[in-house]
């Protein structure tokens, strides 16, 4: 059951148009996120896991490659 949707955003929180799919799994968003950073050559971003039930915000991830 899928419980999380993901945005992927830059340092200054603007968004970035990376595809993280919606899950309920964090640490494989995680490992989707830095394959796209990888990808298009950016070091730093946070990720945003947000709740499919209240479209809150739960958590914010900062990621460094």
């Amino acid at each position: 059951m899928k419980r999380y949707w993901f945005d992927l955003l830059t340092e200054n929180y603007d968004l970035l148009s990376a595809f993280i799919p919606d899950g309920s799994n964090k640490k494989a968003a995680v490992n989707r996120a830095k394959q796209w950073m990888k990808e298009n050559g950016v070091r730093n971003a946070i990720l945003a896991v947000n709740s499919l039930a209240t479209s809150n915000i739960i958590d914010m991830i900062d990621i460094e490659i």
